[in-house]
């Protein structure tokens, strides 16, 4: 069988996915938001058929996100790797260019967690970068007709944490893995209830993963 490609996206608030450490310790109650879709657990559905994809839905918490992409990686010995996190103060598909030693976040996970001021790995790196052809990316994603950004700060939540974990993992392992990361916005019902920003239809989230992995295909088979 083909090494495939991993993508991940997070579980909804409240909502925790086959897998996900139980119990939940007792003085951690699981957060409640006024919403139970996350566009990225939804692409992963949507694409987990796809040949040659391996999807998962990570827990949205603390170090169990990048314990579950270790445990990913080990499994299907990806030839890539791209991560997907909602974010839901842009309308645009955001490239992360850098993933920031820090949790630094008031917003609680999904266990009720808080880390203002925290390294995500004690003594690692300042930073790690994507390894993904950034103008490219950008290319592709343009040419599709999507809008496209990038970012050089992931924020300090889950998604900068797991990229960062993920960076770390393949750098320990010494592995040749590109990974990439992505902050996708809002779906248009819940930008709607956000009521600053138009959010982004689900179909064409999907056409910007599609996208991607077509991208990533032609690259590791040597076709411009």
């Amino acid at each position: 069988m083909t090494a495939p490609i991993l993508l991940t996206g997070f579980a909804p608030f409240g909502i925790l996915p086959d897998g996900a450490p139980e119990p939940l310790p007792a003085d951690h109650q699981p957060i409640e938001h006024p919403w139970t879709a996350d566009p990225t657990a939804l692409l992963m559905e949507r694409l987990a058929e796809e040949p040659g994809v391996v999807t998962a839905i990570l827990p949205p918490l603390y170090d169990a996100c990048g314990e579950a992409f270790a445990e990913l990686l080990a499994r299907h010995r990806p030839l890539a790797a791209l991560g997907f996190a909602c974010l839901e103060t842009s309308d645009y598909i955001r490239l992360e260019r850098l993933a920031w030693n820090r949790d630094e976040s008031p917003l609680a996970d999904a266990a009720g967690t808080v880390r203002e001021a925290a390294d995500i790995v004690p003594d690692g790196p300042t930073a790690y970068g994507s390894t993904l052809p950034v103008p490219r990316v950008m290319r592709e994603l343009s040419m599709a007709g999507l809008p496209v950004t990038f970012g050089d700060f992931s924020g300090g939540f889950l998604g900068n944490h797991l990229f960062y974990r993920a960076r770390h993992i393949i750098e320990g392992a010494d592995l040749d893995v590109p990974y990439g990361f992505f902050h996708l916005p809002p779906l248009p019902e819940r930008a709607a209830m956000l009521r600053r920003f138009g959010g982004l239809a689900l179909d064409r989230q999907e056409l910007a993963v599609r996208t991607l992995v077509g991208m990533l295909r032609r690259a590791l088979n040597g076709v411009a």
